[in-house]
């Protein structure tokens, strides 16, 4: 077991929360680093840590809408708590 510390970026725009998570281990993986290649050196072969990244980013997401001060209507202000709904679109936050 060990902890891992992401930091959270949030907007609040048309009237929906943005929330943005940010971690060393989500950079590692970048244009130029791993030649544009997100989940593997080559097609069909993942990178080895691709279950603890995005597992750590699902982690995040859930406890954001826990935590964080979110939607700033006039009518709640706080964390959102269990009335959340999460919009994902790629098989590893789906």
């Amino acid at each position: 077991d060990r902890t891992e510390t992401v930091r959270f970026f949030h907007c609040y725009k048309r009237g929906v929360d943005r929330v943005f998570v940010d971690h060393p281990m989500f950079l590692e993986k970048v244009w130029g680093k791993t030649g544009a290649k997100l989940y593997g050196p080559t097609t069909g072969d993942d990178y080895r840590d691709n279950q603890l990244r995005f597992c750590l980013l699902c982690l995040a997401a859930l406890e954001a809408a826990r935590v964080l001060n979110l939607n700033n209507s006039e009518y709640f202000s706080g964390p959102y708590g269990e009335n959340v709904v999460f919009v994902a679109n790629d098989w590893h936050t789906g």
